[in-house]
């Protein structure tokens, strides 16, 4: 079997030269000068490149001057790949054996220690610690020969590599051939194509959406660009060696699998392989328990080249399509080009960027809602009649004074001195707000339902729709645990032993690491009880300063909420620290068992971390406080500015999330920057075995920087950061944050989702550099969704309505404005500030507050009852109590939260309900390629009886019996349904949701397997073109649907 025409660089590399070779095929050559040369018969000047394109040495300059840069894009009926037909130097040697033919798919990296370095830095180690040490380093050398010997028996490839800049650095290149990756590719059922779709993809919406997106050009690419990145749908099927000849592109091997794909299969044969020469332990196996004990510095996929200085689309690799078309800020308003981040990066990582690039779409109506509810209250805030009797020279506000906040050192002030306030709040507080509420409530099922949709095509276009994971190997500390404890038990899945935790440890790990997580959750609260009493501290002090009474109160707000965001920030690095020591104390089996229990603990910290102190101020601070002079538990509480609490929550949402997010961001990108400026001007510093890591890694990378032609791809990679396990955590978990403010107190801070949409922006880009540039490539994995973050986004979606209701009710002042003008048969608002306050007998503080003889009246904020002191005709029984209007505003308040939460729950409700969670074009693609795969089994069945019939001497009668078969009155045929059937949709349900695995199987296990396969060279089916060998996608009950073909 001949290649394509589409090779890469080992396809050109490996082809023979002889007479059956196409002219355009070259052979490369060592020469006695160590130069490789290209024989090239019968070449035109389009078949094949020129001969220094291939040019091994890296120091003949000359010769890397001949290399010219055509690329060809070749195009087949089923699919368009581009076709590098002239490399660089760098582009051939750093990505393949040194014979220049072979990939390198995996690489391992170990060190070994210097022995004139040891000997100078370990001068006073006794001769018996050295002889340890020296144990120690035969143990690891002794488990990397059984570990590659056994890679060897599986078939891969290997060969070793000395670091030429890392001189104590040793590699290991790992090389799958392509009949071990067939092999691979079938235990792990990977979906391969077999067909392109010939659904039409685009609905009506979708078509009034491109025509409406082409008329803004600057959204995407290049035309040229827009043709590489194109990749067309299409139908696929678990791949089976045996019908390798059905699966578009199989023609090609060394680019049947893409390279994400090959170091996937690599790695699973790494994560199985033992690393001992006899089963003496079970579980002594896989590359991840040797790099816990340090047999193994790294292990990693190499990246493609990216050293173009220009972009040119007819010859940069995909790693450099990715850094010119998605990477740079400059793209920043364009597309993200998924499909190729999901070759790149495995679908684990295209699904991150295509969730936090659909966040971040929704975010951009959501932010012009948000700057048009702020511009309403800017706009009107000077019509705003409460805040202009406050702020009026001639009105309420220049003649009430308001009683002291604090006890001894604060002062009477006037109710004008909160005329900033008071705009402020409208600002942020008026009729738009609770509109936009509700829209921001709705709109987060919206976002939920659309991400929905938007997943199940991404899922279908990439082959996710029914992945479920396999079997899972045991966690190498989960090993090394029982090991200790030496419990194991029969799995009744495997029917093997496996090492096992009794249940008794397993719950008093639980119940040890829950009341370690209550602890310190309490231990949150205090820190948010120690910002209130600097508060109430500061509050006081700035209070006995002349000069800063009016702006205490603003002052004290400011630096409180400053502090609390640097407490946050410290205690969210060690939250992540701990909840990892306690997940791992609990030791959980699996990786995913870790990763929830690590998840759910870290997002409960952050919760509580981030949210408590906004909490406090939404619903805690000024509904508790009595009147003056009031105490609880001996102490007074805080109280609200006189107009209202909101100012201080907008202040305490806005330093939080936009400090949080400016940090991150400073943490990300300046961070790295100012350490090395600090520490070229601080010479003297001493520096911890950490820090000297780092350096020396840095170092070492501008060193191979300079060097880039000599250096092998698989040491400048080593250099690079490396993946730590829980990459993506962050990500999430930063992004899951920021939703919940743009959420849960969307009413108090309307502009939280315009600074959310100002960080995503810069955040995608971001991650792509860090992911594409300054680290190693990540391990290709597959995911099939976002995991526990969605139903962990559907809770705060939720929990959104309710608190955004209370917020509303309870913070800001609708609902009492709404009482006054509505139930008190007030036309305007006039009078509403006289209304909200009380009265108090000043005369009662002179024992603990600064007294004023001639202040005998003050007011405070609430609906009391006024002394009989002051108002005579009071009964003094009832001084102080609460009015009715305070019960009939609690009223409203309550069934204002009540109606609000309903509503809004009812429509998200029936939102979810109407909105299904798979496109209709989806949907039709689905169901036809399980109409194909099903018509190719009814064909495959027919003909096989008919073999087997003939055989028996009876091939009349099978005739028959194989055309009876695709008949309507005696076979069933799927999708060929009468229109006037009113069961319909039960019948297509049926079938969609039948047990056709069972029915296959049985099917199947009586065909030859060449005659199964006629169907997919011959022509037993012919459905407008299509092929039979189709896979079906999912069935309801989670199992596989396979196709027509299964193993025998």
């Amino acid at each position: 079997m001949l290649p394509s025409k589409r090779n890469n660089l080992s396809d050109v590399a490996r082809l023979p030269l002889d007479a059956s070779s196409s002219p355009s095929e070259c052979l490369l050559k060592k020469d006695s000068d160590s130069r490789y040369q290209c024989r090239k018969p019968r070449l035109s000047r389009d078949d094949c490149f020129d001969c220094g394109s291939f040019m091994m040495d890296a120091g003949q300059e000359n010769d890397k001057a001949a290399i010219s840069d055509n690329i060809e894009l070749n195009e087949r009926p089923d699919r368009k790949t581009l076709t590098p037909t002239r490399y660089h130097s760098w582009r051939c040697k750093p990505m393949f054996f040194s014979d220049g033919i072979r990939r390198v798919d995996y690489v391992l990296a170990y060190e070994t220690k210097d022995s004139t370095e040891e000997s100078s830095t370990d001068e006073d180690i006794t001769a018996e610690g050295t002889h340890d040490a020296r144990t120690q380093e035969e143990k690891r050398a002794s488990k990397r020969h059984h570990f590659e010997e056994n890679l060897c028996k599986l078939g891969l490839e290997l060969e070793h590599v000395e670091g030429k800049y890392c001189s104590n650095a040793h590699f290991v290149l790992v090389h799958a051939p392509f009949g071990l990756l067939l092999k691979q590719a079938e235990n792990l059922s990977v979906k391969m194509p077999v067909q392109q779709s010939d659904v039409k993809e685009r609905t009506i919406i979708d078509g009034m959406l491109d025509k409406f997106l082409n008329k803004f050009p600057f959204f995407t690419f290049s035309e040229e660009t827009n043709e590489r990145l194109k990749e067309p749908n299409y139908f696929t099927a678990p791949f089976i060696t045996d019908h390798l000849e059905c699966y578009v592109g199989s023609d090609d091997p060394n680019s049947f699998f893409e390279t994400s794909e090959r170091s996937r299969m690599v790695y699973d044969l790494l994560l199985r392989t033992r690393y001992d020469s006899e089963e003496v332990e079970k579980y002594r196996v896989g590359i991840e328990r040797l790099m816990k004990n340090g047999t193994y510095t790294a292990a990693y996929p190499l990246h493609e080249p990216c050293e173009e200085p220009e972009y040119d689309v007819n010859r940069c690799s995909n790693r450099e399509m990715l850094y010119w078309n998605w990477c740079r800020y400059n793209n920043f308003y364009k597309y993200q080009p998924l499909s190729l981040i999901r070759r790149y990066f495995g679908s684990k990582i295209g699904i991150y960027f295509a969730w936090l690039g659909y966040y971040t779409k929704v975010l951009f109506p959501a932010s012009v809602a948000g700057v048009l509810c702020f511009l309403f209250g800017l706009l009107t805030y000077s019509q705003d009649i409460p805040s202009n009797d406050i702020c009026g020279s001639d009105g309420i506000g220049a003649v009430v004074m308001m009683c002291p906040t604090c006890d001894k050192y604060c002062a009477f002030t006037p109710l004008n001195a909160s005329c900033v306030y008071s705009k402020l709040s409208y600002i942020f507080d008026n009729n738009a707000t609770v509109l936009f509420a509700a829209l921001m409530s709705i709109g987060a099922t919206l976002f939920l339902e659309g991400w929905k949709r938007y997943h199940a095509e991404l899922a279908w276009k990439w082959g996710l729709l029914d992945f479920e994971v396999d079997e899972e190997t045991v966690r190498p500390e989960y090993q090394l645990r029982v090991k200790e404890a030496r419990t194991k038990r029969l799995n009744p899945i495997t029917q093997e032993m496996e090492p096992y935790m009794p249940f008794r440890q397993r719950i008093l790990r639980f119940f040890a690491s829950s009341i370690t997580v209550l602890f310190f959750l309490l231990l949150v609260m205090a820190f948010v009880v120690g910002v209130v009493v600097y508060r109430i501290v500061l509050l006081q002090v700035l209070y006995r300063v002349d000069g800063m009474k009016q702006y205490a109160s603003i002052l004290t707000f400011t630096t409180a909420a400053t502090l609390n965001l640097i407490v946050i920030l410290i205690l969210s690095y060690f939250y992540t620290f701990l909840a990892l020591k306690l997940t791992d104390w609990e030791c959980p089996r699996t990786q995913t068992e870790f990763d929830n229990s690590y998840t759910f603990k870290v997002y409960l910290f952050q919760f509580i971390n981030y949210y408590s102190s906004i909490f406090y101020i939404a619903f805690i601070k000024g509904n508790i406080s009595s009147v003056p002079g009031g105490r609880i538990l001996g102490l007074r509480p805080e109280e609200c500015d006189p107009a209202g609490c909101m100012v201080e929550l907008v202040i305490q949402l806005a330093i939080i999330m936009c400090g949080k997010q400016f940090w991150n961001a400073f943490v990300e990108i300046a961070w790295p920057l100012v350490r090395n400026m600090v520490r070229s001007w601080w010479m003297g510093m001493p520096e911890t075995k950490q820090q000297k890591s780092e350096r020396l890694r840095r170092e070492k990378r501008l060193e191979i920087e300079c060097a880039k032609a000599e250096v092998p791809r698989w040491e400048r990679d080593y250099v690079l950061n490396p993946v730590y396990d829980q990459f993506l955590f962050d990500e999430y978990l930063e992004m899951v944050i920021q939703f919940g403010f743009v959420t849960l107190f969307v009413s108090a801070f309307p502009l939280a989702p315009l600074f959310a949409l100002l960080n995503n922006i810069m955040e995608i880009r971001l991650d792509a550099y860090k992911f594409l540039i300054t680290t190693r490539r990540p391990l290709p994995q597959r995911a099939k969704d976002i995991g526990i973050w969605l139903p962990i986004l559907d809770g705060i979606s939720k929990a959104a309505v309710l608190i955004n209701a209370f917020v509303i009710a309870f913070t800001s002042d609708f609902v009492p404005k709404f009482v006054y003008r509505w139930v008190y048969h007030h036309q305007e608002l006039y009078g509403y500030v006289n209304n909200s306050l009380s009265i108090y007998d000043a005369r009662s503080m002179a024992g603990w507050s600064d007294f004023n003889p001639n202040i005998t009246i003050c007011r405070f904020r609430d609906y009391r009852n006024p002394p009989c002191s002051v108002v005579s005709s009071n009964d003094c029984s009832t001084e102080y109590s609460v009015t009715m209007q305070w019960w009939i505003v609690l009223t409203f308040r309550l069934a204002f939260v009540l109606v609000f939460e309903h509503v809004v729950s009812a429509v998200k409700a029936f939102i979810a309900y109407i909105i299904p969670d798979m496109p209709s074009k989806i949907f039709i693609q689905l169901q036809r390629q399980r109409f194909l795969a099903r018509q190719a089994r009814l064909s495959d069945m027919g003909n096989t009886a008919s073999a087997r019939n003939a055989a028996n001497g009876k091939h009349a009668h099978s005739k028959g019996h194989a055309a009876s078969s695709d008949r309507d009155d005696v076979a069933f045929q799927p999708g060929l349904f009468d229109k006037s059937d009113e069961k319909m949709p039960h019948e297509l349900q049926k079938v969609m949701q039948g047990d056709l695995r069972r029915r296959s199987t049985l099917v199947s296990s009586n065909a030859p397997s060449l005659e199964s396969f006629q169907s997919c060279n011959g022509g037993a089916v012919d459905t407008n073109g299509m092929p039979g060998s189709l896979s079906s996608g999912t069935v309801s009950d989670g199992e596989q649907f396979p196709g027509f073909f299964l193993p025998d």
